[in-house]
């Protein structure tokens, strides 16, 4: 954490080929927050899969692939199933981020039975 708090901010080539770069930044840092993992507590849209073209092309196919009524709908569908391209997920990127342990867990601070959650403010039943 500590390194969040002196940057904010983090920047990283995500496609050298199509100059990519993506910004996370720190809005709020939770004293409240007891586990051993991060948690993803809020955001929109999902990485853009391979060679999709720069954000005009990202959005272009979005809106493809999200209507069913467009005439380029199956075909941008079957290619984002064969690029294994997802949409965003909160609760899957939160159960990945789980195995990142990089403190222990504070049980003792957590409303649990058994290590298993019973009530969690930072996630969704």
């Amino acid at each position: 954490m500590t390194i969040w708090k002196k940057y904010r901010e983090i920047r990283y080539a995500y496609d050298f080929g199509d100059d990519w770069h993506v910004t996370v930044e720190l809005e709020q840092i939770v004293d409240d927050y007891y586990f051993g993992f991060p948690t993803l507590l809020d955001g929109a849209e999902t990485a853009p899969p391979e060679d999709v073209g720069r954000m005009h092309g990202f959005y272009e196919f979005l809106k493809a692939y999200r209507d069913e009524k467009h005439p380029e709908h199956e075909v941008w569908k079957a290619w984002a199933e064969s690029s294994y391209f997802r949409e965003y997920d909160p609760d899957r990127i939160n159960e990945r981020l789980k195995g990142l342990n990089y403190k222990k867990t504070e049980w003792n601070k957590i409303y649990h039975e058994g290590y298993k959650i019973i009530e969690d403010k930072y996630r969704k039943k």
